[in-house]
């Protein structure tokens, strides 16, 4: 069995370090791998193409460098618990409902491992474990030609009439639920579009979604979504990153599907337990349709008999957790801590990746005040030391990383952005106050920004905004509230200055939907020159336009101002080396570990030799 070990900094016991490369300069290796693609119980699963969809994004590259080994493991073991953080294991899940939920993201998240989405990165063929033609490092992002079926069998796209249709693997089961008086089940073709117009004519994906017309079944296993116009974000969307990409049973819909215990899934885990502010427990779904072959025998998935994602608002709680054993896997840890986890945890493996998400601050550009003034706006970001906030928030990362990251190809360095742009990172205090006096505002104004109460990084990035911005006469209140509080905030644009979400930098065409004025908590109105931007981009069909638009859209985002960027910082992936057959990745479609996960095993051998 061939695994990656490994380290950041200091070479510490079974760690060495990795390469993150991008999606279209993926390292070989010459190690030969003896795991096959994952099966389904009626066919293999194979990767998705299409005719028309164009891939104009790809993963981010750090220089770190890449030793492989290949390793004899132990026969797969079935049992034992996986305890880990999920991508917002700081928070609780706001919802259950994934088609109707205010909070798609953090929802999602949490019904992974019981709903699964029709598409997911093919791990087995295209990862570490495989050709390694891509690390699965986005937590956003897959590009399409790394797709495999997963609920589904196969997806194809036309462009007359325009539409997309899914054929779906036949023999997939819900689980049922007594508590709701449903029996195991299949999953049809009917489910998917029951689901598809639940989320259609939601009230939070009316306007937002007004590009998809219909969704309607061909056959038993086969459904079709029927276009209004082109969106070139639709892969992401319709096939394995949001609501629309999960089909919802009616029997859950029925009895309350924001109540977690009318949860109904097709995916390795049953849901067994939720404890707020604590825990959400999952159960392994005996009847689950997944299979992996090992070593030249088949299995079926998942191994472990339960998964526990831990909810754990205070990091120092959570460090202590992680380095002590208690959890077994955990991405996106802040880089700062990797030296002292290195030397706390020594057997613990730790890579370093650049982090595909940022915390931005939102201005409300929109409403009346000082923040609608574009001098005003720029002369903020003037004024802020983000070199400071690199190095002491964040322990280094790029200072651009929004609207795109570095390894896009649509990402333009600072060094090679106009004039214009480099001096809103100049940290020019001087300038700045000339600016808002030339505003209207010599004498400064006093404003507000909101922030995750759970997240420490947004308390001390506000702590000095407060400061630089005080040289140039702005007073800035900090609110810091709750995760469900601030959902009601920024879906109603009822905020000032918004630092509480983080927002995905992997691809350039999910940031888009940021400046478009048709979506709910939207700083652009519609007609606005960015929101005109955005929308001829995500019509655009031609990859070299789509590039060529997103690289001229981004310097004219970071222009207005409207979104703040804070840093792009360096983060870790930290797990046991218990956990066997697992290779480095960390999302095999939006924000969803599930692949990895229904593939591995605890060695518990292993395990209690470390001391835990």
């Amino acid at each position: 069995m061939k695994k990656k070990i490994l380290v950041i900094g200091i070479s510490v016991l079974l760690m060495t370090a990795l390469v993150l490369t991008s999606c279209a300069n993926a390292i070989t290796t010459s190690a030969t791998t003896n795991v096959t693609p994952t099966m389904s119980t009626t066919a293999s699963t194979t990767a998705a193409t299409t005719t028309s969809a164009p891939n104009t994004t790809s993963s981010i590259t750090t220089t770190v460098t890449t030793i492989n080994t290949t390793t004899a493991g132990p026969a797969p073991q079935y049992g034992a618990t996986m305890t880990m953080l999920n991508d917002v294991g700081t928070q609780d899940p706001t919802d259950w409902d994934v088609d109707l939920t205010l909070s798609g993201a953090i929802t999602s998240i949490y019904i992974n491992p019981y709903l699964e989405p029709y598409f997911v990165g093919d791990i087995d063929t295209f990862g570490p474990r495989g050709s390694d033609a891509t690390n699965f490092l986005l937590p956003q992002y897959v590009p399409n030609q790394y797709l495999g079926g997963n609920i589904a069998q196969s997806w194809s796209f036309q462009e007359n009439p325009l539409s997309l249709t899914i054929t779906l693997k036949q023999g997939i089961m819900w689980t049922g639920n007594s508590n709701i008086g449903m029996a195991s089940r299949e999953l049809t073709a009917a489910d998917c579009v029951f689901s598809g117009m639940r989320d259609l004519t939601s009230p939070n994906n009316v306007v937002r979604f007004n590009w998809l017309k219909d969704c309607v079944a061909v056959d038993k296993y086969t459904f079709r979504w029927d276009f209004n116009t082109y969106q070139a974000n639709w892969a992401f969307f319709l096939l394995y990153g949001a609501a629309f990409s999960f089909p919802f049973t009616t029997e859950s819909a029925s009895a309350g599907g924001s109540n977690w215990r009318n949860a109904v899934g097709t995916g390795p885990f049953i849901l067994s337990d939720f404890v707020d502010g604590s825990s959400v427990t999952y159960k392994r779904n005996a009847n689950y349709w997944g299979t992996a072959t090992i070593n030249g025998k088949q299995y079926q998935e998942p191994f472990v008999n339960s998964l526990i994602y831990l909810i754990v608002p205070d990091q120092s709680t959570e460090l202590a957790a992680l380095r002590t054993g208690k959890i077994d896997w955990i991405t996106g840890i802040p880089y700062s801590n990797a030296a002292a986890l290195s030397k706390q945890a020594p057997n613990m493996i730790q890579e370093k990746y650049l982090q595909d998400s940022i915390y931005a601050l939102r201005l409300n550009r929109i409403a009346p005040g000082p923040l609608a003034n574009l001098q005003v706006r720029q002369a903020l970001s003037m004024a802020t030391d983000y070199n400071t906030i690199a190095n002491t928030v964040y322990g280094g990362g790029d200072i651009l990383g929004w609207p795109v990251a570095r390894g896009n190809p649509e990402y333009t360095p600072l060094s090679g952005q106009s004039a214009a742009v480099q001096a809103l990172f100049s940290d020019n205090p001087t300038q700045a106050k000339q600016m808002l006096a030339a505003a209207g505002f010599a004498n400064g104004f006093t404003t507000t920004i909101t922030i995750d109460s759970s997240v420490l990084q947004q308390a001390d990035d506000a702590q000095i905004l407060a400061s630089d911005w005080a040289q140039i006469g702005v007073t800035l209140n900090i609110q810091s509230l709750n995760s469900v509080a601030l959902v009601a905030l920024k879906n109603n644009v009822t905020f000032t200055g918004l630092l509480a979400f983080s927002i995905a930098t992997a691809t350039a065409l999910t940031p888009l939907n940021w400046y478009q004025g048709n979506q709910q908590g939207a700083i652009y109105k519609t007609g606005e020159p960015l929101d005109v931007e955005a929308t001829a981009a995500l019509l655009e069909e031609d990859p070299t336009k789509v590039q060529a638009d997103v690289t001229q859209f981004c310097k004219d985002a970071l222009l207005d101002c409207g979104i703040i960027p804070m840093t792009n910082p360096y983060v870790i992936n930290c797990y046991w080396p218990w956990l066997e057959n697992y290779y480095g990745e960390t999302d095999a479609a939006a924000h969803s570990q599930m692949p990895m996960i229904r593939e591995i095993w605890i060695n518990q051998t292993l395990k209690t030799s470390l001391g835990h």
